[in-house]
């Protein structure tokens, strides 16, 4: 399963982590590997007569509570685009 925004296509990214310790101060602070993964939540939205389930990121979902539909349209979700015959 992806773990991807279908709205806006926020997915997983990869970057180094800081360890803010020094062995000794001529040496550069350790550094590893990590990932971030969006914040994601499932949401089940009504189009027309049918059901739609997305999977949105928080910032998607706050945006989609205050606009509505007209939010995922705009954005041009193809599940909603294809629930009303767009």
């Amino acid at each position: 399963m992806a773990v991807k925004c279908d709205v806006c296509g926020k997915k997983t990214q990869h970057g180094d982590q800081h360890i803010h310790r020094h062995s000794a101060w001529r040496y550069r602070a350790p550094r590893t590997k990590r990932t971030w993964k969006p914040n994601l939540r499932k949401v089940k939205v009504r189009v027309g007569n049918r059901v739609i389930t997305l999977k949105m990121c928080m910032g998607c979902y706050s945006k989609y509570t205050v606009e509505g539909i007209d939010f995922l349209k705009r954005k041009g979700v193809k599940e909603v685009l294809r629930a009303l015959g767009q």
